[in-house]
């Protein structure tokens, strides 16, 4: 029986945890083919049954205290979140966004309740630095039966995002939008290929207002609706459809061995300057090998924290986190299709590149799709 949180907090913790990972196991004991085993047996059929509304219950209880307005329907059935097809996989419904969004919410208000909780010495909890000093993570252990399960909750660490100058948007409603203001290395302007509709008064207008950029003019005008809903181009397809291959990719040339890990300069940029200063060695470079080192502790959709880059002769590690709003400089290698942008299996990182910092590949390589 899980007790009162805020009179034994360590206890009423070990106890929700242990009911969680009791009732997890039970689900996971459930055969495959529970409805056949339903249909031959009328008791079991009305326990689940029981449970199920029960569960479902639980569960609307829940998303009234996280779901945006009153207006919002309760979940009526497991089919609103999950279907289950023909061979037995689960595909999301409609729904299913929506409880996703509904689930972050409540984590974040349990997050925030547990920073509150334990900086209360009254709960003879232990008592941390203000936010923003880096010490040591609290942690509990819960004896779960087969071993201590350890958690670990480090509310006094400060958030790496609330130090972003571009505010993070969770919410599903929000179309992206581009965070480059300029083209560098461009055949046609930035605003190329934006629709044609009347974007005003949605949140894309606004921001492209915000951008000081007018109305596509490569597509003809549409009919404005009270609802808009328009996908972004991207601002780089013209270009990557049109520049010429890199030359050197068709020269026949040696291989070139790497420097010796002791002679290859490196250098951690974290400054204004020291990203100035990489930018001139870049510009300089035929080569130019990114990878990027992403983060989703603590966070929804995730950030990167590092871009590491290398060329012949230097190594940079760039801390993203410090110079997050400053990396969208790199569109001026990263957009030249004269230099050879050299990545491992890059789905991922042209995401992350194109999110956080607004930056671009034209010319890219990727050398996991070579080896195969």
């Amino acid at each position: 029986m899980v007790g009162d949180f805020t009179s034994d907090f360590d206890g009423s913790l070990k106890a929700a945890f242990g009911a969680l990972m009791a009732a997890t196991k039970a689900a996971n004991r459930l055969p495959n083919d529970i409805s056949f085993h339903r249909t031959l047996d009328e008791a079991i059929d009305s326990r689940l049954e029981r449970s199920g509304r029960k569960a479902l219950g639980m569960a609307n209880r829940l998303w009234t205290k996280s779901r945006n307005s009153a207006a919002d329907a309760e979940i009526e059935s497991i089919d609103d979140i999950a279907i289950r097809t023909s061979s037995g996989t689960w595909e999301a419904a409609p729904g299913f966004r929506t409880v996703v969004d509904a689930v972050d919410t409540l984590l974040e208000k349990i997050d925030v309740g547990l920073d509150e909780v334990l900086r209360r010495p009254a709960h003879n909890m232990r008592v941390t630095a203000s936010v923003g000093k880096q010490s040591a993570p609290i942690m509990t252990s819960v004896n779960m039966g087969n071993g201590d399960v350890r958690l670990v909750h480090a509310n006094n660490v400060a958030r790496p995002q609330l130090s972003f100058k571009d505010v993070v948007d969770n919410s599903g409603s929000t179309p992206f939008v581009w965070k480059i203001r300029e083209k560098p290395n461009a055949l046609v302007p930035l605003e190329y290929g934006l629709p044609g509709v009347d974007t005003k008064g949605t949140p894309l207008g606004d921001h492209l207002a915000s951008m000081g950029m007018r109305s596509g003019n490569s597509m003809g005008k549409g009919e404005a609706s009270d609802e808009v809903h328009l996908d972004m181009p991207h601002p780089y397809e013209y270009e990557i459809k049109h520049q010429p291959t890199a030359t050197q990719l068709f020269e026949e040339k040696p291989a070139t061995s790497p420097k010796e890990w002791d002679n290859t300069p490196f250098e951690f940029v974290d400054t204004e300057e020291q990203l100035t200063e990489m930018m001139e060695h870049l510009r300089a470079a035929n080569e130019i090998a990114i990878d990027l080192e992403h983060h989703n502790y603590r966070s929804y959709q995730g950030f990167t924290c590092l871009v590491q880059i290398s060329t012949r002769c230097r190594d940079y590690v760039v801390d993203a986190l410090a110079l997050r709003s400053s990396l969208h400089v790199l569109n001026q290698v990263t957009s030249d299709p004269k230099k050879v942008k050299v990545l491992h299996g890059a789905e991922s990182d042209v995401v992350w590149l194109q999110r956080d910092f607004g930056v671009y590949l034209v010319g890219l390589f990727d050398t996991y799709h070579a080896s195969h």
